[in-house]
């Protein structure tokens, strides 16, 4: 497949062109209030910016909200206080990253903040005021909070996005919480969400499905998903390996770098390794165009990150 014959439209800013996004992968209108909150059950919502989405959960002493994403700031409050007067007791971190917590400074009368021990060791190098230091943190892999009558199971895996990530499951309420592991109807973005380890990525994927769940909350974008979201995604990764190892076989290095100078290594490199993500680009069967929102967007980072993984991994 050659990236440039996908159908596209034009970007107003940047004059980058894609193609465009499958009426599935859009997602519900945001309304003018800038948020949409959506009943889970049982006193658990999920809410979204639309580029951001998470959860929180009204037990009988108060409300747990997993993380305070960036984009969505005091809106989450406002969406909390839609549905209930009683006060946030509880913040689960999902990781360190800015964009999921980057308006816990905004919540008052100081709740507990609960994460995992790498998560605060990451947090206290930041030393973000945006970010508060989790004043509750478990080392291993499993802590349980029990608060009101209501579980939430918080287990550390390993490191398949960020040292500390989360997998925070209510089983009660059938929803698990991986932040971060892959977007709802689209390709996962920059580099498969920035993974600090693509095996573990990909096993990840695998461990999810482990869990009894009917929804799934993910982090980015509008839409909450479903085993069959994971399912996809699993086969998406395999083909983006598939294609990777493929690509690996037909490119020549010597061939891929005849024109650039010898004694110049690190642009070699690079120009071998691109040529190799672009032909596993091409490889990539183009029916991922209907079946994942911004496949086009994001095929060639993820594609590179895969070509490192195979050559480092």
């Amino acid at each position: 497949m050659a990236i440039a014959s996908i159908p596209v439209q034009e970007g107003e800013k940047m004059g980058n062109s894609f193609a465009p996004l499958p009426d599935f992968a859009i997602g519900p209108d945001i309304p003018p209030s800038g948020y949409l909150t959506t009943d889970l059950g049982g006193g658990l919502y999920g809410v979204t910016s639309g580029l951001v989405n998470t959860m929180f959960l009204v037990t009988k002493q108060g409300v747990v909200v997993l993380d305070a994403p960036r984009d969505l700031g005091e809106r989450l409050l406002t969406a909390i206080g839609g549905v209930t007067t009683k006060p946030v007791t509880h913040i689960v971190y999902s990781h360190a990253h800015a964009d999921h917590i980057g308006s816990a400074h905004l919540f008052p009368g100081s709740p507990t903040v609960v994460a995992h021990e790498l998560t605060g060791n990451l947090l206290k190098m930041a030393s973000d005021p945006h970010r508060p230091l989790p004043n509750e943190t478990f080392s291993g892999r499993r802590h349980v909070l029990d608060l009101g009558g209501e579980r939430l199971i918080l287990e550390y895996p390993g490191d398949f996005h960020q040292p500390g990530n989360l997998f925070v499951h209510a089983p009660d309420h059938r929803v698990l919480a991986v932040i971060d592991s892959f977007t709802v109807k689209s390709a996962p973005f920059f580099r498969l969400l920035f993974t600090s380890h693509v095996p573990t990525y990909t096993a990840a994927l695998n461990w999810i499905l482990d869990y009894p769940f009917e929804t799934i909350v993910t982090g980015h974008m509008s839409q909450f998903g479903t085993s069959e979201d994971v399912e996809t995604t699993k086969e998406y990764v395999a083909d983006l390996h598939s294609s990777a190892k493929r690509a690996l076989q037909i490119v020549d290095y010597d061939d891929a770098v005849r024109h650039v100078p010898a004694e110049n290594r690190q642009a070699r490199l690079k120009v071998y390794v691109d040529t190799v993500t672009e032909t596993a680009a091409d490889i990539m069967p183009t029916s991922w165009m209907n079946r994942l929102g911004g496949f086009d967007i994001f095929l060639k980072d993820n594609v590179n990150v895969v070509v490192w993984s195979l050559l480092n991994d």
